[in-house]
């Protein structure tokens, strides 16, 4: 109970820190549009970081636009270095454009907010962008889920075992019956491969045989009924001691240069490795 009262006090001076950068936003006729939830991006170098101003006078404006960076800690907000010139947009009556701003992000240890702050040439600001930096390490965890054991990945063509191998995570490629029974890892990941058709969540039956021995799996799926929700979800469906994950494959978009999708995929691990007490059981 304290540990929550804790978070949720820190969450607020940080919600009044960002609040404190807003206050200053005028009714100007170009305005940034809030982007929600923050970006994340990875620290330590120049990142893309996507931004939307939107015009809603009755008249054509032309500002010259102006970045700010701050870090957001628990109840302040500190200056990264002084404002910058970025661009002059024209804007249009109306009219929403969206840009693609390289912000230089300071090297971080661990996950750190910061906030964007888009000011005119006089300083009137136009609003903020929020952002989550992580460090480029974020992948290690998943070598302390699996103490260290090799992740299986069974995929047709190559993709997430080149990103896994290239940050030094210990992979087994499971490309066939045998490779899956003599696989003894704890995690697989399963992408581009059948899917479940007509609601019925059709397994391979080496791939069901170690589950039920208590293998966890994330198998990602191409289905146009699947659209990733906040946290890429789909299903957890228990098989014997095992737990199968289906999350949508658009969650590994990017994921050798994202931010948002690795967080993504130490996540799933987690939710496969530690499931839920009450999950929908699945009859082979």
């Amino acid at each position: 109970m304290n540990a929550q009262r804790g978070t949720r006090n820190v969450e607020g001076r940080r919600r009044l820190a960002v609040a404190l950068l807003l206050a200053a936003v005028s009714s100007g006729a170009v305005e940034v549009v809030p982007s929600a939830p923050p970006q994340q991006v990875f620290a330590g170098g120049a990142r893309a970081v996507e931004v939307r101003f939107r015009n809603d006078a009755a008249t054509p404006s032309r500002v010259e636009v102006r970045l700010h960076l701050f870090q957001l800690t628990s109840a302040t907000a500190a200056p990264v270095g002084g404002a910058r010139v970025w661009k002059t947009l024209a804007v249009l009556p109306g009219q929403t454009v969206v840009e693609s701003a390289s912000v230089d992000v300071p090297a971080v240890r661990a996950a750190t907010r910061f906030a964007a702050r888009w000011l005119d040439a006089g300083g009137r600001l136009l609003g903020v962008t929020e952002l989550w930096a992580h460090p480029d390490n974020l992948l290690d965890a998943l070598k302390l889920l699996v103490g260290g054991q090799p992740i299986g990945v069974a995929e047709s063509r190559p993709g997430l075992q080149l990103v896994l191998a290239a940050r030094g995570i210990p992979v087994a490629e499971l490309k066939r019956a045998e490779d899956w029974n003599r696989f003894r890892g704890r995690l697989a990941f399963v992408a581009n491969q059948p899917e479940s058709t007509q609601g019925e969540l059709r397994l391979e039956p080496a791939l069901l045989a170690r589950a039920k021995e208590g293998l966890a799996v994330v198998w990602f799926q191409t289905s146009p009924a699947i659209s990733p929700p906040a946290l890429p979800v789909v299903e957890r469906v228990r098989v014997g001691r095992g737990t199968v994950l289906l999350a949508p494959a658009s969650a590994l978009d990017g994921l050798d240069r994202s931010a948002a999708a690795q967080r993504a995929l130490v996540r799933l691990a987690e939710l496969a490795l530690s499931p839920p007490a009450q999950l929908l059981a699945l009859t082979p």
